[in-house]
């Protein structure tokens, strides 16, 4: 048995290595099933799409994969669309479906669906759905639920954060947003958290110390700090403040 199998990986490792070379005419550009030790030791090719299931092993690595994607380390030089689990998933294109990425999910397409993993990543926008980040969610803008240890969008948010060490939103965010420190530019909603910056908020801050240069809404905490036209010409008020 044991002869029988190492014969079988050799022969798999020699087929795959000869299927690579560019002189080699493939005969098809799908498969059903994909199977692998580690790309390029894998059936079907590297640049074929998948419709159904992948296991890559330690390294799986096809161009589009439609269905459940299982092993150690995912790739794909194309779209995703079904259910990953692997330690670490990367896509060049868009993802819709389920991801759990022990160490990370990197997507550089659109996001749509539900992320699991101790990183997060979407380089493209729009991302929506769930994120659960162990440590860090990050995307260029996001519309849904957010929880980690840092959320951070370098546009855009919309929907309910939480973030237990930080929420960082560049541009826009709309919604509910608890954390340790919530730094916004422009907010409409509720902030939560021990400290809460933003330029302009509509809304409400909740907080030990509050601090917006324009407010239309509520400030409660320690200390309260609005910079343009706050109530009764006074920028920093304990426990509560307000600007309409």
């Amino acid at each position: 048995m044991k002869k029988l199998m190492a014969a079988a990986l050799i022969g798999l490792a020699a087929f795959a290595a000869v299927a690579e070379d560019e002189r080699v005419e493939r005969s098809w550009r799908w498969s059903p099933l994909g199977v692998g030790i580690a790309a390029p030791i894998q059936l079907p090719f590297t640049d074929t799409d998948i419709y159904g299931l992948r296991f890559g092993g330690f390294f799986g690595w096809n161009r589009d994969v439609y269905g459940i994607d299982f092993g150690v380390v995912g790739k794909n030089d194309g779209e995703f669309a079904g259910v990953q689990a692997n330690a670490f998933n990367w896509s060049a294109k868009d993802v819709s479906g389920i991801q759990f990425g022990a160490l990370a999910n990197v997507d550089h397409g659109n996001f749509h669906g539900v992320q699991l993993g101790t990183f997060n990543l979407v380089f493209a926008e729009p991302a929506c759905g769930i994120q659960l980040g162990g440590v860090l969610n990050y995307n260029v803008s996001f519309s849904g639920v957010q929880a980690g240890l840092l959320n951070w969008e370098t546009t855009n948010f919309a929907g309910w954060q939480i973030g237990g060490l930080a929420n960082l939103v560049k541009e826009d965010g709309q919604g509910f947003s608890v954390g340790g420190f919530n730094c916004m530019n422009r907010f409409v909603g509720l902030e939560l958290g021990a400290v809460n910056l933003a330029e302009e908020i509509t809304g409400v801050q909740i907080g030990l110390f509050n601090g917006a240069d324009k407010l239309s809404g509520v400030q409660i905490g320690l200390l309260n700090l609005v910079c343009v036209e706050p109530l009764f010409n006074v920028p920093v008020m304990p426990f509560v403040n307000a600007s309409f």
